[in-house]
C-alpha cells in the first residue's frame, strides 16, 4: 500500500508539487493507456489536436463518464488516496480528466500557466495528479515554479494555441510575466519520470511544459481533485470542467454532486 510520507507532504506544501515514485502498477498504467487511447480515437466534441497542421499534440477533458477505464482509474487507483494524502484532507471529490498526448515531434510547448483559474472552484484543497504512462525525460516532464502557488495571485487564463488572453476572465486577476523568457529569475523544480511515477501539483503551482523531441509519445493522463475546504464557485469566463446542466452545485457551496462525486472518505475513527 503506499504511504505519503512527512517529507512529500512538506515538499508539496513548500513547493506546491511533488514528485511521488511508483504510486502505479503496471495494471493502472495499461488502464489509462487504454483509456487515452480511446479517448483518442473517439474524442469528445472538444477534444482538438491544438496544432492542427501537424496533428502531434491532442488534448481532451471531461470523459470518464464515457470512457470506463478513465472512470476506473477516477473510482479505483490511488490517486484519491494520494490527494486525499497530500491535501490532508477528510473527503476527496473528482473533480476533471484531462488528457494529453504529445507525439515525438511536437514542437507546441504547455504554456506555462495555473489550473486553478480555468476552474470553477475556490479554496486551498486543489490539487492535479499527472501521470505519464511510460518513463519521461526531464526534457519533456511538466516543470513548475517553486513556491508559486504561495504568491497570493491568480493569473488570467490564456488561449494555449495562441498564448492571448481569454475573453470574459476575472480582470483583477493578475497578467502572468514571461516566465520562459526569464526562466534564470525563477526557481524552476522538475524531475524525470519512470513508468510508475507521477507528478502532484497544487492548482495554483504555475507549470508548463517543452515539446516532445524524444523518440515515444508523451501521452499522460492529469486528474484534478479538491478537498475539505473546496466550494463551487462560477466564474466570468469560461469554466473547464464546464458547469453541469443538471444538480449543479450552488454558488459558494460544497462542490459535492454528481459531476464532481466524493470518491473518498477518511475512516472514522472506532
Amino acid at each position: 500500500m503506499l504511504t505519503i510520507t512527512p517529507q512529500d507532504k512538506a515538499a508539496f506544501q513548500r513547493d506546491g508539487a511533488v514528485v511521488i515514485r511508483q504510486a502505479f502498477s503496471r495494471h493502472w498504467l495499461e488502464k489509462v493507456e487504454q483509456g487515452i487511447m480511446a479517448n483518442i480515437a473517439a474524442p469528445s466534441d472538444h477534444g482538438r489536436y491544438t496544432d492542427p497542421e501537424t496533428k502531434l499534440f491532442f488534448q481532451d477533458s471531461d470523459n470518464w463518464r464515457r470512457i470506463a477505464a478513465i472512470e476506473r482509474f477516477v473510482r479505483q487507483s490511488p490517486a484519491m488516496e494520494i490527494a486525499a494524502g497530500l491535501l490532508g484532507a477528510g473527503k476527496i471529490n473528482f473533480l476533471h480528466d484531462h488528457v494529453l498526448a504529445k507525439m515525438p515531434g511536437a514542437s507546441q510547448r504547455t504554456l506555462w500557466h495555473q489550473d486553478q483559474p480555468y476552474s470553477p472552484v475556490d479554496g486551498n484543497d486543489f490539487c492535479t495528479l499527472w501521470l505519464p504512462t511510460g518513463a519521461v525525460t526531464r526534457a519533456t516532464a511538466l516543470e513548475f515554479v517553486a513556491g508559486s502557488h504561495r504568491w497570493g495571485k491568480w493569473f488570467r487564463p490564456r488561449h494555449f494555441a495562441t498564448g492571448e488572453l481569454r475573453e470574459g476572465d476575472d480582470e483583477s486577476w493578475d497578467i502572468l510575466p514571461d516566465i520562459e523568457a526569464h526562466r534564470q529569475d525563477y526557481p524552476i523544480i522538475g524531475w524525470a519520470l519512470e513508468a510508475g511515477d507521477c507528478l502532484v501539483f497544487h492548482g495554483l503551482t504555475l507549470h508548463g511544459a517543452a515539446g516532445n523531441a524524444e523518440a515515444a509519445p508523451r501521452r499522460v493522463l492529469s486528474t484534478r481533485w479538491t478537498g475539505d475546504d473546496a466550494v463551487f464557485r462560477y466564474r466570468r469566463g469560461k469554466m473547464s470542467p464546464p458547469v453541469p446542466l443538471h444538480d449543479a452545485p450552488q454558488d459558494g457551496g460544497a462542490v459535492d454532486c454528481p459531476a464532481f462525486p466524493v470518491v473518498w472518505r477518511a475512516t472514522p475513527p472506532v
